[in-house]
């Protein structure tokens, strides 16, 4: 999925290409509106969707699963795959269950979100998300939680907010976590980034069994992207601590790069 979606975000953002590309491989891109904007998402971590094929199906031992949208279906038999394509209130069968992918239903499903406009052009904004996935493994029985930071590139167009081909890149910093469970002890999670020409997508941390203690977790995160129109412009949205139940954020622009870290 991961791949097909990619491929779609290289086309120009008024090419009328993309919206043939988005209809040929539905389940690759979830299409959301935020803030009188449509963002094209993919519909689960990015990490995952490296695993499961363009139609969103994936196995792990004898279960197999699809990523519909918010949801994840699951079935231990092969002749309930047809199943798994179907509208959640349509399956028949016991044997195929339904969860929802990403838990917390706040704004859009994402832990934060916010967008910034470029000030050399206001034409043009990023728009920072981090989100928090989950997946029920019911054999052998255990949950894989997930935590990326988005950088959504748009342009305004007759006055509708839309895709942009802008520079991009999604980091963050070093940093510890917590799981939610008693007795678990800290873990160290380490930085890195993700830069693409569009969307960028980075995986701060992934594992299984429990969820993130976002009281006891840490990790600061950024947005960071480029504009070049004329004179160049780098737009940054900072997250002081992408693991917390409430963030806070500081952005700022500069004539060159300026990473945090």
């Amino acid at each position: 999925m991961t791949e097909y979606y990619l491929e779609g975000m290289k086309l120009e953002e008024d090419d009328p290409k993309f919206l043939k590309y988005v209809a040929k491989y539905p389940s690759v891109f979830l299409k959301e509106t935020y803030d009188s904007s449509t963002l094209y998402l993919l519909p689960h971590s990015k990490i995952l969707c490296y695993i499961a094929n363009k139609d969103g199906i994936y196995q792990i031992g004898d279960q197999i699963f699809r990523i519909a949208g918010n949801y994840i279906y699951q079935t231990g038999y092969e002749s309930n795959i047809d199943e798994l394509f179907l509208p959640k209130d349509q399956i028949s069968t016991k044997d195929v269950t339904v969860m929802l992918s990403r838990p917390r239903l706040e704004t859009k499903s994402d832990l934060v979100q916010k967008t910034i406009n470029f000030t050399n052009d206001s034409r043009f904004r990023i728009v920072s998300s981090i989100r928090e996935y989950s997946v029920w493994v019911s054999n052998p029985g255990f949950t894989m939680w997930y935590y990326d930071i988005i950088t959504n590139p748009q342009k305004r167009t007759w006055g509708i907010w839309g895709r942009a081909q802008l520079n991009t890149k999604s980091a963050n910093d070093e940093g510890y976590i917590r799981l939610d469970c008693l007795g678990c002890t800290e873990e160290s999670i380490s930085g890195g980034y993700d830069e693409n020409t569009g969307l960028s997508q980075r995986v701060i941390y992934f594992g299984p069994d429990y969820s993130l203690d976002l009281d006891d977790s840490y990790s600061p995160a950024y947005s960071r992207g480029r504009l070049i129109d004329g004179t160049t412009e780098y737009l940054y949205i900072c997250w002081d601590d992408a693991l917390d139940e409430t963030m806070s954020y500081t952005y700022y622009t500069s004539s060159s790069p300026n990473d945090p870290y």
